[in-house]
Formats: structure tokens, C-alpha cells, sequence
């Protein structure tokens, strides 16, 4: 067997490191050291070595090979770009900006097209440089020519790096949606080459999905790379994964995790020698400390050190953000007279530049609003904290996906839990009802976003919806289904990431004044109530035509306990074979719990209300409460609404013509589904076949003013856009109505359990019924809970009379749950939400 020669084990050490072998890669270039290759192959061998050596070991003795290969008699200048695109690479990923800049600013003077993949890698790695240091301009310089080159030169994987790093820009200058399709467009390339080039795109879409604030999903493919990287033996990459890991348990205010990962990550670096990383990862232990309260003296002081010595290293905005970390711990402490002394160290952190990512702007906020407190400024502290939650809708109206608008509401959660408290002490409704309006709901106030028709998406609509149908059937003949199961999930993921693509309105509606909604209240002689959660208590804003009050309903925890009891006892009494002794017993127990949470969420306000129907806002943990089932407020029109101000914009849209046009829908396994359409349609005298597929659905949905679905439907909590509803051809979802160009002014889901959300930081719900009303249904009749077949037959046809008559929606609902109670003992968790009257 022949012996292979120096240059071919160093080409096959090329390789093995693109593929991620590094101790194959590193063992081929130790022994073609041992070949005596000529002097311009060994430098290339030390040039390869080095790198190893440095991710290995540590930068110097990477770094000392690369000395070694510098020396060499008679160096082409080829090869001296090449040491010096390799010098840079290895100062890059130890911190030191200012060494690695100076590196490959000389190898790129040194090297041209005529060796095309010599010239792109040093490149990339500056163009990665330059936007580590914000110079977002010449990144995007650097990545362009990079691809003009490779893709001239068939070099696609070096054009699919660049790419995905335009991408990372993306992030940097705001616009979240275009970085997740130019990263999603090329991670099949990068993943193709090596579990390596893998875990740097999920690591870096992390960072994507932490600013758009799907946290979870963060950590998840986090937690991915870390895995990757080390089965590729990676540790400087495995660190960084482990760092922005920390990042997210900061975030989640998982601060003992954040202080664990923070450390872990430190301790690598400091043994790489990468000196700015372990700087990084110092901050986030430190700020974790700062949230916890922890040593709040010596943390101040060593947040500033690690600040000056980031500066000092070249990254500005990690500096500026360690700078916040030691603000905020000095104002927690702030000793007596020092209040000059922290606002004029502050001085350079807090001024608010244009460019400023979103988590950085929202900290200088926070430490501004903090400081004019300490400086016994209360106004300019609320207007800082305005003024935050502004710039945080500003930034939410770059989001297209309602799923992405939703989430990002939890980067101003503490802000807006902050800025409720301070309203709440002042005791003054027009106070509390103006920051509830700013602060929750935000995705509310901004207009739907029509995205654009995407075959792809469809494709696996469709494909999704079939095999749904078939892990049913396999369900329920007890066969295992696990590769049904996960080809699902995947579905489901590919689906959601790629409605995240869609850019948003860029535009904003401003919260309504407390006068013009009680001027509208006035008309109906009618009340807007909301419930509202701070520091475990439950509170209740009144406003009505005349009056307005403020009350402390008291803690929060056992309103919440008997809201879960009440949807558990529901749930029960729609079970068909639940056997009677059994359903009198949960009978009587949902009728005590329903009077129990009258008493505690109603009770109290009743001197406060006027004659007319009811504008509710609950807390985003309170959205569930079968409203019209209480006591107090049976047979009462009433309307649940994110916010006052999403009331009065969807008032227009919710108006129904005289004689509205109607769709009919029947899904299977609803006994009497067909008859409660039939009836329906008799009630308005018209002949309106009833459809059964999704498609039929919703091209019905596009044209109607009025949609009545008597179908099944199924809540799913843990990814609520594909809550559905069940029809003959399988799951229609509400990602796929939410998405329709027009939806009817009004749509009634008589027997599911699609009114329920799931609540996200923010005061943001997500599930069907907020998707549909977001995507420009007026009202929408959906249940908190699961609605018996005979329940839901009654109901239907009432509704939709009282309607032909001229009620309200509200109203009509109201009448109709009062007219089935006639004939039925259980009552229908139905609820009216949105513009309802």
C-alpha cells in the first residue's frame, strides 16, 4: 500500500476539517509535518495546524505556528495572506477585535481571485468581524463580495456562509423576518457539509428567535448546537452555545440556571484564553446576581471593570449593556447622597441612539426611569416607561406573523408589570386604564398582515392535515405510531418558522382615551370592566357613561385555583358516558365554583355598573372565565376584548347588513350537527348547503358576513395556531384562517372549546379565536371549555334568531344560553369576544 505524501494527507486534513473531524484532521497534519514537506507545503501544514492547535490548546500556541510558518525562507505572498487570514481568524475567536482586524485587513491586501476560496474565507471572517463591532455596513460589504466571488466560482458552500451571515445582519439592524428566511434558505446547504456548519445555524437563529422573543424555541435549538458541537469536540463554539443558553435563562428569569451556564461557559473560555468571551460570560453572571438581588457592592464594582475592559476589547454595545448591569445595582443599594454621582457614571449608557438593539433600548430605559426615581422625579420615570413600551410596539410592527407579534411582547414584560404597579399606587382610574392600554395586548393595536400565497406552506398544510387524519385512525385502533407522530411535529415546525417570514405593518394604532371609550359606552348606557394582575393581586377598573372606580379584588391565586376547577367540571359535563350519579355530583360542584368566582371577580364591582351591556378586558390568565355562565351575569349582553382600544377599531368590521350572508359547516362525530345547520339556515330563510371540508370552509369564510361551524375543535396550548377545527377531510387550522385575505363580521364555533388561549408574557393571548378576530373577524362565539352535543344544538339556532331579530351578538348569546337552560340542565361555556356589540 502506497504511502501517502504530504500534500495528499494535508488535503485529506482539509477535508476531515470540513467535515468536522478535527482529531482526524489534526493527526493527518502531524504526520505530514513528519513527511519533511518543501517550504511553502509546510507552511501551509503549520498554517492548517494552527488552527487545530488554538481550539485545542490555547491562541499561543496556534499562534506560535503560525510564527513558525511566517519564517519560512522565501514566503509567496499567497502564503503570507494565508498566515495572516489565519492569525486573524484565531485573534477573532479569542475576543481580540483590534489584533484579528489588523490580521485579515493585511491577508485580504494580500490575496486576490485568482485563488477564489483563499480570498472569500478571509472575507467572511471579517465581514463576521465588523459586525461583532457594529459596523454593520462593511460586514455587509464583505459578505457581498464574498458571494459575487464564490458564486462565480462554484464555491456554494462558501457563498451559503455568507448568505447565512447576511442573514445574522438582518438581525442586527431589525428586521427579524428577512434574517429567518435568509438563514432558513441556506441551512440545508451548511447542514449538508457538517455537523459543525449545523450547529452554527441553529446557534445564530437562536439569537433570531431571542430577539423575536420565542424564548423555548431558543433554547431549544441551543441545546442542539451544544450537542453538536461537542460530539465535533468544539469547545470555544460548545461555550458560546452554553453562553447564549445562560442568555435565555436570564430572560426566563431562570437565574440560578443563568448563573450555572454563565460559569461553565467562563471556565472554557478562560482555558482557550479567549479573554473578551469570558468577559461576556462574566456579565451574564453578573446581571443574574443583579436580578436576584445578590452582592449587589461588589457587583457594581465588577460590572464596571468587566465594561471598561469589553470597551477596551472593541465591543461597544457589551460594554454599554455591562455598564447598565453595575447602574442598576448601584441604584439598588444607593447610598445616601450618591444620586449625582450614579447618574453622571450612567451618563453614557443611558443616552438612546437610533441603531439600538431592542434589548439594549428597553434596559437604558428601565435604568433611566430607576435613576429619575432616585432623583425623586416620578413624571419623567412614567414617561421613560411610556415611552419604553412605545419603542417596544414600534418594533412589534416589524412582525408580520401574529405568532412573532405575540412573543416579542415578553421583552417589555417587566416594564409593563412595572409600569402597572406605579398606576395601580396612584389610585386613579384615568391613570391605570392609560398604561393597561399601552401595555397589554400590544399585537391588538396592530393591523393584519395579508402575507403572500406560499405553495410550499400549503403543500405541507395539506400534508399535515392528511396525516393527522391517519395518527387519529391509528390512535384509535391502539396501533404505536411514533414516525406519524414525529413526521407531525415536523410539519408543524417547518410550517410555523416559515409564517415568521412575513414582514409587518410597520405601522401602529395609538391606545384610545378613557373619555372617547366612555363617550361610546355612553350610547349603550353600557360598562367596560378589566381584571387586572399585579404583584399577586387582582384588580378591577370600572368605567362606565358617568363614573369610574378602582378596586382591589384582593390575591389573585384563588380566582385563578376556581377557574381551573370550573373548565375541569365542564370538560366533565360534556362527556357523554359520564354516568348520571357521577354528573349530578359535578353538576352541583360547577354551580358552587361558578357562584365562588361571581363572588370574588364580580361581586364587588355591581354598585359600579350601569343598566347596559358589558365591555370586559380580563387579565390574560382570566381570559378562560366562562363569563356568562357567573351568576350575576347570566342572561347580560357582555363582549370579552384584549383591549378597549381593539374594541373601538373593530366595531366597523363587526356590523352586520341587514340581511347578512350566510355559511353553513358540519364536522363529523357532532350528533346533531346536521340538524342544528338545518335550523339555522331556517332562520334566515335561506338555502345554504352546509360544507364539510376545509376547503369548502374557507372559500365560505372569504365571502360570508356571518359563519356558523358546527364542529369539533380541539385547543392545542403548546402550539395554539394549530388549535382546529374538526371537518370530514380533517383539521382545519386556525393558522390557515388567520391567513385568509377577508373573514366574516361574525363567526360562531358552537361546539369546541376554541375560545380558550394560551396567555403569553405581555399580556398577549394566542389560540383560534384571538388569530381570527386579529385576522379581521368582528366578534367571534367560541367555548372555555368543552360544549355538549345537545348543549351546543340548542344554543345555535337561538343565537342566530335573536340575531335576525337585530341583537347584538353579545346579546343574542346572552338570550340564547338563557334559552337553552330551558330545555337543558348543563349550561354552554359559550363566550362572545371581540366587537360583539
Amino acid at each position: 500500500m502506497p504511502v501517502a505524501s504530504a500534500a495528499e494527507l494535508h488535503a485529506q486534513s482539509v477535508r476531515e476539517t470540513e467535515r468536522g473531524r478535527h482529531a482526524a484532521a489534526r493527526r493527518l497534519l502531524h504526520t505530514a509535518l513528519r513527511r519533511d514537506p518543501e517550504p511553502g507545503l509546510r507552511a501551509r501544514i503549520l498554517i492548517s495546524l494552527a488552527y487545530h492547535q488554538a481550539e485545542r490548546h490555547s491562541l499561543d500556541e496556534g499562534l506560535a505556528l503560525l510564527g513558525e510558518a511566517d519564517e519560512v525562507v522565501d514566503l509567496p505572498a499567497r502564503l503570507r495572506g494565508m498566515v495572516a487570514a489565519q492569525r486573524g481568524l484565531l485573534y477573532m475567536r479569542a475576543g481580540r477585535s483590534p489584533d484579528a482586524l489588523a490580521a485579515l485587513d493585511a491577508a485580504v491586501s494580500l490575496l486576490d481571485e485568482s485563488e477564489p476560496e483563499d480570498i472569500c474565507r478571509p472575507l467572511l471572517n471579517r465581514g463576521i468581524l465588523h459586525m461583532q463591532r457594529g459596523v454593520l455596513a462593511a460586514a455587509r460589504a464583505d459578505f457581498r463580495r464574498c458571494i459575487d466571488v464564490a458564486g462565480r466560482h462554484g464555491l456554494d458552500m462558501l457563498a451559503a456562509k455568507a448568505a447565512h451571515n447576511l442573514g445574522y445582519l438582518y438581525l442586527l439592524s431589525g428586521a427579524l423576518p428577512r434574517a429567518l428566511r435568509e438563514m432558513d434558505t441556506v441551512q440545508s446547504t451548511l447542514s449538508s457539509q457538517s455537523p459543525m456548519y449545523a450547529a452554527v445555524y441553529y446557534i445564530d437563529r437562536a439569537q433570531v428567535l431571542l430577539a423575536a422573543g420565542l424564548w423555548r424555541e431558543a433554547d431549544d435549538d441551543l441545546a442542539h448546537a451544544v450537542d453538536l458541537f461537542r460530539g465535533a469536540r468544539a469547545p470555544q463554539d460548545q461555550a458560546e452555545a452554553e453562553l447564549a443558553r445562560a442568555q435565555v435563562a436570564l430572560l426566563e428569569e431562570r437565574y440560578p440556571d443563568a448563573r450555572r451556564l454563565a460559569e461553565r461557559a467562563r471556565k472554557r473560555f478562560a482555558a482557550r484564553g479567549a479573554d473578551a468571551w469570558t468577559l461576556l460570560a462574566q456579565h451574564i453572571a453578573l446581571a443574574a446576581a443583579v436580578e436576584r438581588g445578590r452582592g449587589m457592592r461588589s457587583v457594581a464594582g465588577d460590572a464596571a471593570r468587566v465594561a471598561a475592559e469589553l470597551a477596551s476589547a472593541g465591543l461597544d454595545d457589551e460594554a454599554r449593556r455591562a455598564t447598565l448591569t453595575g447602574i442598576a445595582a448601584l441604584l439598588a443599594i444607593r447610598p445616601q447622597g450618591s444620586v449625582e454621582e450614579i447618574r453622571v457614571a450612567a451618563a453614557g449608557a443611558i443616552n438612546l441612539r437610533r441603531d439600538d438593539p431592542i434589548a439594549t433600548r428597553l434596559a437604558a430605559r428601565s435604568v433611566r426611569a430607576r435613576l429619575a426615581d432616585a432623583q425623586g422625579l416620578p413624571g419623567r420615570a412614567d414617561a421613560e416607561l411610556r415611552a419604553a413600551l412605545a419603542d417596544l410596539h414600534r418594533y412589534q410592527a416589524s412582525f408580520g406573523s401574529l405568532d412573532l407579534q405575540t412573543a416579542v411582547s415578553g421583552h417589555g414584560r417587566r416594564l409593563a408589570e412595572q409600569g402597572l404597579a406605579r398606576a395601580l399606587a396612584t389610585g386613579r382610574p384615568a391613570t391605570v386604564f392609560g398604561w393597561a392600554e399601552r401595555a397589554r395586548a400590544l399585537s391588538t393595536r396592530l393591523p393584519p398582515v395579508v402575507p403572500p400565497t406560499d405553495p410550499e406552506a400549503a403543500g405541507m398544510l395539506e400534508e399535515l392535515r392528511h396525516l393527522r387524519v391517519e395518527l387519529r385512525g391509528a390512535v384509535l385502533a391502539g396501533h404505536p405510531v411514533p414516525a406519524l407522530r414525529t413526521r407531525c411535529a415536523q410539519l408543524e415546525r417547518l410550517i410555523r418558522q416559515r409564517s415568521w417570514y412575513t414582514p409587518g405593518p410597520g405601522q401602529t394604532l395609538a391606545p384610545a382615551p378613557l373619555g372617547e371609550v366612555q363617550d361610546q359606552l355612553a350610547v349603550a348606557d353600557a360598562t367596560y370592566v378589566a381584571h387586572l394582575l399585579s404583584g399577586g393581586r387582582l384588580h378591577a377598573l370600572v368605567a362606565g357613561p358617568r363614573r369610574r372606580a378602582l378596586l382591589d379584588l384582593g390575591p389573585a391565586a384563588p380566582a385563578i385555583e376556581l377557574l381551573h376547577r370550573v373548565r375541569a367540571d365542564l370538560d366533565a359535563l360534556a362527556t357523554l358516558n359520564l354516568p348520571e350519579p357521577m354528573r349530578l355530583s359535578v353538576r352541583a360542584a360547577s354551580r358552587r365554583s361558578l357562584q365562588r368566582l361571581d363572588e370574588l371577580l364580580w361581586h364587588p364591582l355591581r354598585r359600579h355598573l350601569a343598566d347596559g351591556p358589558l365591555l370586559l378586558a380580563p387579565a390574560a390568565g382570566l381570559v378562560a372565565v366562562p363569563w356568562t355562565l357567573l351568576p350575576a351575569l347570566r342572561g347580560r349582553p357582555l363582549a370579552v376584548v384584549a383591549s378597549a382600544t381593539a374594541w373601538l377599531a373593530a366595531r366597523d368590521r363587526a356590523a352586520l347588513p341587514t340581511r347578512p350572508t350566510l355559511a353553513l359547516a358540519a364536522g363529523p362525530r357532532v350528533a346533531r350537527a346536521a340538524e342544528e345547520v338545518r335550523l339555522v339556515a331556517e332562520v334566515w330563510s335561506v338555502h345554504s348547503p352546509a360544507e364539510s371540508t376545509t376547503a369548502g370552509v374557507r372559500d365560505a369564510a372569504r365571502t360570508a358576513d356571518v359563519l356558523h361551524v358546527a364542529a369539533h375543535g380541539v385547543h392545542e396550548p403548546d402550539n395554539p395556531l394549530f388549535s382546529h377545527l374538526e371537518l370530514a377531510d380533517g383539521p382545519l387550522f386556525g393558522h390557515e384562517l388567520h391567513q385568509l385575505p377577508r373573514l366574516p363580521a361574525h363567526i360562531v364555533l358552537s361546539a369546541c372549546e376554541l375560545g380558550l388561549a394560551r396567555p403569553r408574557p405581555g399580556e398577549e393571548t394566542l389560540g383560534m379565536t384571538a388569530a381570527l378576530l386579529h385576522g379581521g373577524a368582528g366578534s367571534v362565539v367560541a367555548g372555555v371549555a368543552r360544549i355538549a352535543d345537545a348543549v351546543a344544538y340548542q344554543v345555535g339556532p337561538a343565537h342566530h334568531a335573536a340575531l335576525r331579530d337585530g341583537e347584538s351578538p353579545a346579546a343574542a348569546l346572552a338570550a340564547a344560553i338563557e334559552s337553552a337552560a330551558k330545555a337543558e340542565e348543563d349550561l354552554a361555556p359559550l363566550v362572545c369576544f371581540g366587537a360583539g356589540w
